[in-house]
């Protein structure tokens, strides 16, 4: 039952159907690991994606909405479908999470060092009792730098997070974190490109109030199926007695097309 539905949000978005795409427009899920990049939807698009989390003593769903509000700029919405705590001695709560809305804006294409920034901003709703562990206890702000470049033939990303964390009171509590990222190219075999690249994370947050800094280490991959559908895989491994749980992540990214493209009118 704990993966039911988990699986049948995954499955949706496999099951959609594949359109054309406008040449140099396609699919680029941002859910699968903490880290964002500086890529945004192309404006009048829409994205779906749907994540999947699995560890030993958790389990979460999410879907998220992402929207081209303009050339450099995106809305988005991500909303826990359903979070899961597996406890043998305990009740196992399980139910709706928490919902982020944020908005994403490149700033700058390309600096005199070859890097692209931008900027996100997030706030987090809670929707459920905090006290099942599935919920924060009150709103939460989350600012981000982000740096894209390259690296011989990898491409790296960074990212310095600022959190305002919801403490037990719901008082903000201020919070750092950063994450750097590589990706490879597409593999090329026989001389021929091959939809599969790989992908590395190593990321932190120092949160003074709670006296702990966890931090993680990630691998995955990424496969683009078609420019407008790509999944993408990762295992998380804690660092440290404060780490997350290790687990496994599965992300799918859709893009639905430019039907909401209202300046096309």
């Amino acid at each position: 039952m704990r993966h039911q539905l988990t699986a049948a949000v995954l499955s949706l978005l496999l099951a959609s159907c594949v359109g054309s795409l406008p040449k140099g427009v396609s699919a680029h899920p941002q859910g699968l690991l903490p880290s964002q990049d500086t890529a945004t939807t192309p404006s009048g698009f829409l994205e779906l994606e749907a994540i999947g989390s699995w560890a030993a003593a958790e389990d979460q769903a999410m879907a998220v909405v992402r929207y081209g509000l303009a050339p450099k700029t995106e809305l988005y919405l991500a909303q826990d479908l359903h979070h899961a705590i597996v406890d043998p001695g305990g009740p196992n709560p399980s139910g709706i999470g928490d919902a982020w809305i944020g908005m994403r804006h490149r700033v700058i294409d390309e600096d005199a060092s070859g890097v692209a920034h931008a900027f996100a901003a997030e706030i987090r709703i809670p929707h459920g009792d905090p006290d099942l562990g599935i919920s924060a206890s009150g709103l939460e702000l989350h600012l981000a730098h982000i740096r894209d470049g390259q690296w011989g033939g990898l491409g790296w990303t960074s990212n310095t997070d600022l959190f305002l964390l919801a403490d037990q009171a719901g008082r903000p509590d201020p919070a750092l974190a950063g994450s750097f990222t590589l990706s490879g190219p597409l593999l090329v075999a026989a001389g021929k490109r091959l939809p599969f690249a790989l992908i590395a994370e190593l990321g932190g947050l120092c949160h003074p109030e709670e006296d702990n800094m966890p931090a993680w280490a990630a691998v995955g991959f990424r496969v683009p199926i078609h420019p407008s559908l790509e999944i993408q895989a990762a295992w998380v491994k804690g660092i440290g007695a404060d780490g997350p749980e290790e687990r496994w992540v599965l992300n799918v990214g859709r893009l639905v097309g430019d039907a909401l493209n209202l300046s096309a009118r």
